[in-house]
């Protein structure tokens, strides 16, 4: 699970002016235990849960029921965003893994830092990047949900 590895970069960055908030859109594999949401409060239960079990130390957002940050920002269920002054993004990643993440702000702010003395201009790229698969965690995640959430998944 990428919680505790992105709470630990959110802290090591905090100083430098970066602030890290885990966005609650919906329940990604719903089970017995964590349904689809109905009402914001169970959302709020549920994103509760969701802190206790993952350990999630950074602020969460919960977006609306009918989920407009989530389809302004992708509908993917583990996406990570950068972005920076302006409002300009400057990384988006359809799976969230901690060390590229860690190199897009360390790359990040080391150009903001150099753009004026060295006419830096930004530019845009696409690559692959790699994470490592945790199917235990993913299985313990879907088990928190419920047993209907595995067989929902692994059916």
């Amino acid at each position: 699970m990428a919680a505790p590895a992105m709470d630990d970069l959110a802290d090591r960055f905090a100083g430098r002016g970066v602030t890290s908030v885990f966005v609650y859109t919906r329940e990604a594999h719903p089970g017995e235990h964590h349904r689809h949401h109905t009402s914001m409060a169970t959302k709020r239960a549920n994103a509760r849960a969701f802190r206790e079990h993952s350990k999630v130390r950074r602020p969460i957002l919960l977006d609306a029921l009918d989920g407009p940050a989530h389809n302004a920002y992708g509908l993917l269920p583990n996406m990570t965003w950068i972005i920076g002054p302006g409002a300009r993004i400057y990384y988006k990643a359809a799976w969230t893994a901690a060390a590229d993440v860690e190199d897009a702000l360390g790359s990040l702010i080391d150009a903001l830092e150099r753009r004026r003395a060295e006419r830096l201009v930004p530019m845009y790229t696409e690559r692959v990047a790699w994470r490592t698969s945790d199917p235990d965690g993913f299985r313990a995640g879907l088990q928190r949900a419920g047993l209907q959430a595995v067989a929902d998944f692994y059916g």
